[in-house]
């Protein structure tokens, strides 16, 4: 029996598909016309999974069916509907993105009135930390200073790290300057950093970056799990910076 060749899941999504879509219809291709029954026994799904599939096949113009006395028999149509599906769905892409070059400029406008609002966005996990990070070098690298400040708790420092190991060699790449207090034992110098101690006994819940326009806080949850949020605003930001420019010299 020859290989049976399989898209990709990404491939069928884009088609408006799914693997059990796809095994379905190669079912059907293989039996020629079936009722529902035989199409679940060669698919090796069950009645329900291959009734939801057949509904998408018919919609999509895959699969078409005729009525008999006490039954009712599918029939797959010809493979090469799939390139017309795929064309359907270019086509309908180019059209979206037409529409989009009048809605986006639009959204726009609603941003701009409403940025003397404050924006706030929550992260979760290692791969939300990495985010808030990636913000922070982004934004720092745009300033005309290159410079961030951070609050640096010796209880999420080494996480923080984990997170991204390779964030302090990105960062000195770029030519970003960090000023950091710490807290707690720990944490030492690499590059275009400062670091003065504000406790080496005591430590905080939360690691603070405070950078051009925004502050980002990053705390464990009750599972110690990592999670952080960035405040977008440049007042809470200047507050924060100003505090933190005060401490520093007192120290």
């Amino acid at each position: 029996m020859p290989r049976i060749p399989k898209l990709s899941e990404d491939s069928l999504e884009l088609l408006g598909l799914t693997a059990k879509d796809m095994a379905v219809y190669t079912a059907l291709l293989k039996l020629g016309t079936a009722p529902l029954r035989r199409i679940a026994e060669e698919s090796g799904h069950n009645r329900g999974t291959v009734y939801d599939a057949l509904k998408r096949l018919l919609d999509l113009g895959l699969v078409s069916h005729m009525d008999a006395k006490t039954h009712r028999y599918f029939t797959a149509e010809d493979p090469h509907k799939l390139r017309g599906l795929a064309t359907r769905r270019e086509v309908a892409i180019q059209e979206v993105q037409l529409n989009l070059a009048d809605v986006v400029p639009q959204l726009q406008d609603l941003l701009g009135k409403s940025a003397h609002r404050p924006s706030v966005w929550y992260y979760e996990g290692e791969q939300g930390v990495r985010d808030i990070l990636e913000d922070v070098l982004k934004v720092a690298e745009r300033a005309e200073a290159k410079l961030f400040r951070i609050y640096s708790s010796e209880g999420i420092r080494d996480l923080i790290a984990h997170a991204w190991p390779g964030f302090i060699k990105h960062r000195i790449r770029k030519h970003i300057r960090v000023r950091a207090i710490a807290i707690g034992k720990g944490g030492r110098t690499y590059g275009l950093d400062e670091r003065k101690w504000l406790s080496q006994s005591d430590s905080a819940p939360s690691y603070i970056f405070i950078y051009p326009g925004k502050t980002a806080f990053v705390s464990l949850d009750g599972h110690r799990q990592l999670f952080g949020v960035i405040i977008d605003d440049e007042a809470i930001s200047s507050t924060q910076e100003m505090i933190f420019d005060a401490l520093w010299k007192m120290m």
